[in-house]
């Protein structure tokens, strides 16, 4: 849809409502930037309570407790300044990606939109959209700069990042997105020199159990990899279904599983062997979840633009479809391996409930990834 002299896309927000869970606290643990006049209101009221970061740029934010998290304001999982909370809390759990238009998206990570009731999401979109409009403007200059210089890289090496149709293709496929054997043909022929074209893709696709261990073994480096942080406050964390923060950390092929407390301190809840973490397929109603995840990824002009940085990233000496096919492959593997890490401490499988705690798990890190553009 159009937006005041620019585009606005609001697809991902429809038929969506936003509940904000008192016993998640998951958006808690991200510190929030202050706006000026929010730097001010602390200022006066709370100054022990902000301080000045240096990156990625200078600002002011809220302090977190420990120096790492959660917010110093967050009371036996309340908020104690919910009325006067700054922009970025406000914000989430919507996310606004700039690169040739404005595309809204929600944090699937946040328990809150999973519950089917609260404001509808697409007006609280559109109306984040209005409060900020001028920040908006100056960010997506600044995003289409950097998306033309991307798009002349890409006419100087030959390569057409159009992905109009590589998407359309994608879409077309996505029942067979919940069987391990196609994400592992499209993991297999995105690493190939030959151009990628789903169209080829086999219909008798079956998974041996060399091939099957072989799958497995990537599903795991993928999410390891994606899992690893030297900073233990940094790393991706699970809110549970009780309200309570798990944080895995992995490192030279171990994990181990933490519990972030309230008062900023971690404890280390058990060490897991990851080879013993099976790699399961996706069952029952899980397998609509999981192909209609795998469509709003797809639609994300985050996930594009990630796609564009491995580009970029690789030297333009890649096919963009199997760039961009491959990114979407090892996220769908990388959520799978997740979702199956929660299903094999908990003893449970990847049903409708197994998968939606997998996205939970995931979804915040996909948003957090790098992209070409740039997120408000």
């Amino acid at each position: 849809m159009p937006g005041a002299g620019f585009l606005l896309d609001l697809s991902e927000l429809e038929g969506q409502r936003f509940y904000c869970l008192e016993d998640c606290g998951l958006c808690c643990l991200c510190q929030p930037e202050l706006l000026e006049p929010e730097v001010q209101y602390f200022m006066r009221n709370f100054p022990q309570r902000i301080v000045t970061r240096r990156t990625p740029h200078k600002h002011t934010a809220l302090a977190m407790k420990k120096g790492s998290g959660p917010c110093t304001f967050l009371d036996k999982g309340k908020c104690a300044i919910y009325p006067n909370r700054p922009h970025y809390c406000r914000q989430f759990p919507f996310h606004v990606h700039l690169m040739d238009r404005a595309q809204v998206s929600l944090d699937l990570s946040c328990r809150g939109v999973w519950t089917g009731k609260g404001e509808d999401a697409s007006l609280l979109g559109l109306q984040l959209v209005k409060e900020n409009e001028r920040q908006l403007r100056s960010g997506l200059e600044d995003a289409r700069g950097v998306h033309r210089q991307f798009l002349a890289n890409c006419r100087e090496a030959g390569i057409d990042p159009s992905p109009g149709r590589h998407r359309q293709h994608f879409e077309a496929l996505l029942e067979h997105t919940s069987d391990l054997a196609f994400l592992g043909w499209m993991l297999d022929r995105s690493v190939e020199d030959e151009e990628m074209d789903l169209d080829q893709h086999p219909v008798d696709l079956a998974l041996d159990p060399l091939r099957a261990e072989e799958l497995r073994q990537a599903a795991m480096e993928v999410s390891l990899e994606s899992l690893a942080s030297e900073d233990p406050m940094s790393s991706p964390v699970y809110c549970d279904p009780q309200g309570k923060w798990s944080v895995f950390i992995s490192s030279e092929g171990d994990l181990d599983m933490y519990r972030l407390l309230e008062d900023g301190g971690m404890e280390r809840v058990r060490g897991i062997e990851p080879k013993k973490v099976p790699l399961l397929a996706p069952e029952g109603l899980g397998r609509k979840l999981f192909s209609d995840y795998l469509r709003i990824l797809n639609r994300r002009d985050s996930m594009l633009g990630y796609a564009y940085f491995l580009l970029d990233d690789y030297g333009y000496e890649d096919d963009f479809p199997n760039v961009y096919y491959g990114a979407l492959a090892s996220s769908a593997l990388d959520l799978l391996w997740r979702a199956s890490l929660l299903a094999y401490l908990n003893g449970t499988r990847l049903d409708n409930d197994g998968v939606r705690e997998g996205i939970i798990f995931y979804d915040m890190d996909r948003l957090d990834a790098p992209t070409i553009g740039a997120f408000m």
